[in-house]
Parts: C-alpha cells; sequence; structure tokens
C-alpha cells in the first residue's frame, strides 16, 4: 500500500471530520432543518407579514433557510469533528510520521538488477 507522508500526517483529520458527519446525520441534521425552518418562516414573516399566507414565494424563503440551516449544522459537524480528531492525533504524530518516513525509504529504495 502507497502511503504519501501527507495523507499518513493527516488520517486523524479525515478520521475526525468522518466521525462529524455520522454525529452530524444522528444529532445534528433535524435541529438544522428544525431552526433553519424556524428562520426562514422569521424571515418570511418580515418580508411579506405575519400571518404567512401559504404562497409560492413564501415556501421558497422558508426552503432556502431550512436549506440554510441544514447546510451550517453539517458545517459546524464536520468542522468540530475534524478538529476533535486532529486534537485527538496529536500524540501519535510522531508514530505518524516514522511510518509515513518508512514507507518514503522503501518507495525510493534501489532495486539490484540482475543479469
Amino acid at each position: 500500500m502507497k502511503l504519501s507522508k501527507k495523507s499518513t500526517l493527516l488520517a486523524p483529520t479525515y478520521t475526525g471530520a468522518t466521525a462529524g458527519f455520522v454525529a452530524f446525520l444522528f444529532l445534528g441534521a433535524i435541529p438544522g432543518l428544525l431552526y433553519g425552518g424556524y428562520m426562514g418562516l422569521m424571515m418570511t414573516a418580515s418580508l411579506f407579514g405575519t400571518p404567512v399566507e401559504p404562497t409560492m414565494m413564501a415556501k421558497m424563503v422558508t426552503g432556502g433557510g431550512m436549506l440554510i440551516g441544514l447546510v451550517s449544522s453539517l458545517f459546524f459537524f464536520l468542522v468540530m469533528g475534524a478538529l476533535a480528531g486532529t486534537v485527538a492525533g496529536l500524540p501519535f504524530m510522531p508514530l505518524l510520521k516514522s511510518i509515513a518516513t518508512r514507507s518514503e525509504q522503501r518507495e525510493f529504495a534501489p532495486v539490484a538488477v540482475r543479469k
């Protein structure tokens, strides 16, 4: 298996981001939609007045708010997961650097030519 130094050192960050994505699926998607929908309704109420009529434009603004809430929740969980993975991987960095260096040395080792 070919390991580059960059990919080996970024392994804890990618692992944390993956854990953050899984946490988003279980913990962040529904609240993101809920609070985003509330934000969209508040924007609709301020733009078109209250009570909010169920017009196409009001539905689009509310749906856009839901999308903004979902995406912002996703970014939060991904960044916090990557940060947690990086911090958790810091004690293992010397080990990861030695693995990456050893892998690069094997890759560039001279090969004996048989005649």
